[in-house]
């Protein structure tokens, strides 16, 4: 049976749901108040400009979804659109919940057969708020519990399998996480980033079959360690303590040992190199920096992810396609897209749309005139094309 995969449901349930993006749709062709029929007819339309996709995996093996819709508000009118979507949203919650609902019960009722395992969804939810990440963004948040995602055995758990196949496009991002009490086994493919607690996949991705998995294991390895370990360790703490006490006795003995003929001769090799002599210390050549006190450039190897971009961009002036950034650094368009958006989140970087291309800016830069410089491909592309 060919399965209808998570993403593609929720992307469906978006475009049934979120009347915010289908009004701008309406906004664009003089449409006002689009219903539910309308937008899912004009699905292929909607382009939201970010979905984040969770999925917080419990020890039970349950797991607690969240789809993050973030849809940027640039003009009046998509601003008056998703304030009329929450509005709407907030007087009738029931009338997204329960389409919503009814599409994922579909796609777990199917993960179900082809796992074997039983499973449901409950606890849907709704909402909708403004957000500044950093520019105006509207975000649509769904959420709901799946019960049975991932499988537990002998405490270790794996999860994946319901979601086999699954396909990312490129403005969709997806993270897996576990218990605090567990640490990561393995994961399959190689994630974008693996953070403390999760892994992210950025797409564009299109797992494989057996695609994605994630294993974790409790993080108990202090606790399984023999019982003859810790006080072997004990055993040794003492010995280097025994060691450590019998030669600072040995240097005491010393030091009471010394005749004054040779403190005196002590006394004058230290007066002689205070004296100043060619203790190479004193050379102002050693110092850091040039003669100009210029400090010398920083070696990338040493700078994060997220410095080499913005140092990059700011050598260009402090505007940049996010394409050339990739290809500067030699990075795939997944980890650039991963590092960039962690930028944007924390308010570091602005960007926003030039024809299909994403346009990097520091934050004192803004969108700026109505052109950007060209990609060094020798094209010069118009702005305000998002």
């Amino acid at each position: 049976m060919q399965r209808t995969t998570v993403l593609t449901a929720l992307v469906c349930c978006l475009a049934v749901s979120l009347l915010a993006v289908g009004l701008l749709v309406g906004a664009s062709t003089g449409v006002a108040g689009v219903g539910a029929g309308d937008v899912f007819a004009q699905q292929e339309e909607i382009d939201p400009d970010d979905v984040l996709i969770t999925a917080d995996v419990n020890a039970d093996g349950d797991a607690v979804w969240t789809i993050e819709y973030r849809v940027r508000l640039s003009t009046s009118d998509e601003e008056q659109a998703f304030e009329e979507f929450r509005t709407d949203l907030e007087a009738n919650p029931e009338a997204y919940t329960d389409r919503f609902r009814g599409r994922m019960e579909t796609t777990v009722n199917e993960s179900a057969i082809a796992t074997g395992r039983e499973m449901g969804v409950s606890n849907v939810s709704v909402t909708a708020e403004r957000r500044e990440i950093p520019q105006e963004y509207g975000v649509v948040t769904y959420r709901f519990h799946w019960s049975g995602f991932a499988t537990v055995e002998d405490g270790r758990i794996a999860a994946g399998d319901a979601v086999d196949g699954m396909f990312l496009d490129e403005e969709s991002s997806l993270i897996v996480s576990w218990p605090d009490s567990y640490e990561l086994d393995t994961a399959s493919p190689a994630p974008a980033e693996t953070r403390d607690g999760s892994v992210v996949w950025v797409g564009p991705v299109d797992f494989a079959g057996g695609e994605p998995r994630i294993s974790a294991v409790p993080d108990s390895a202090l606790n399984s360690l023999p019982g003859w370990l810790p006080v072997l360790a004990v055993v040794g703490l003492l010995v280097v303590l025994g060691g450590v006490l019998a030669y600072s006795r040995r240097d005491r003995a010393g030091s009471e040992s010394t005749t004054p003929e040779s403190a005196a001769a002590a006394s004058d090799d230290s007066a002689e190199g205070e004296s100043g002599g060619d203790d190479p210390d004193d050379d102002p050549d050693d110092a850091d920096g040039d003669e100009e006190g210029n400090v010398p450039p920083v070696d990338a190897e040493l700078l994060s992810n997220e410095e080499q971009v913005l140092r990059l961009i700011e050598r260009e002036g402090g505007r940049m396609k996010q394409k050339r950034v990739a290809e500067e650094l030699d990075w795939t368009a997944a980890k650039t897209s991963q590092v960039v958006t962690g930028l944007r989140d924390e308010g570091d970087l602005d960007g926003f749309r030039l024809g299909r291309e994403n346009v990097l800016s520091l934050p004192d830069h803004g969108e700026g005139g109505d052109t950007v410089d060209d990609d060094g491909n020798g094209e010069d592309d118009e702005a305000g094309r998002e």
